[in-house]
């Protein structure tokens, strides 16, 4: 018989992992509360959801979200950091937990778009830019010929000055 906080948890997990699609499974161990609560703030100031699981819980919620993958990470004490907007943050901000807490957390792995990612490749990841970096990339590379067009055209503009100037040179010479 299944215990009503239980199924609340699973459903309330699996509506955060449908809506994300994007979460990376940390391996923890011995981490003193304070620290705990910093690493809360900071995956929250980044735009993400840290989710300390049970594994049972959390197997149950991605198999019902469209994970299956996601459940070959869960061993051993589990926190999830879940995405909110930009797919790329929950590797970012594991990367990053990763390196300001290496005693305490090592990444198992993660689910990107549903697809599942090893802990090795995590780190790639990672290195993606997020949603705005690219958007401000790909106005910049549809901007690039409209600014080369218009160098070109004040250079033509500049060369019919210089040659109407010139004109206008010879006939007060010659009247």
């Amino acid at each position: 018989m299944v215990r009503p906080e239980k199924a609340q948890a699973v459903a309330e997990l699996r509506a955060k992992l449908s809506r994300s699609r994007t979460a990376v499974v940390l391996g923890f161990q011995g981490i003193p509360g304070e620290e705990m609560t910093a690493l809360r703030r900071l995956v929250k100031a980044r735009g993400a959801e840290l989710k300390v699981v049970k594994n049972t819980l959390a197997r149950r919620a991605a198999q019902e979200a469209g994970i299956p993958g996601l459940g070959e990470f869960l061993r051993g004490p589990n926190l999830v950091i879940i995405g909110r907007d930009d797919p790329t943050v929950p590797f970012k901000v594991a990367t990053e937990v990763v390196q300001k807490y290496p005693n305490y957390f090592q990444v198992r792995g993660g689910v990107f778009a549903g697809e599942v990612v090893p802990a090795d490749q995590v780190q790639w990841y990672a290195t993606l830019p997020s949603r705005e970096e690219l958007l401000g990339r790909l106005a910049g590379a549809m901007l690039g010929p409209v600014r080369g067009l218009a160098f070109v055209l004040s250079g033509v503009l500049r060369k019919l000055v210089v040659a109407l100037s010139e004109v206008q040179k010879l006939k007060e010479k010659e009247g």
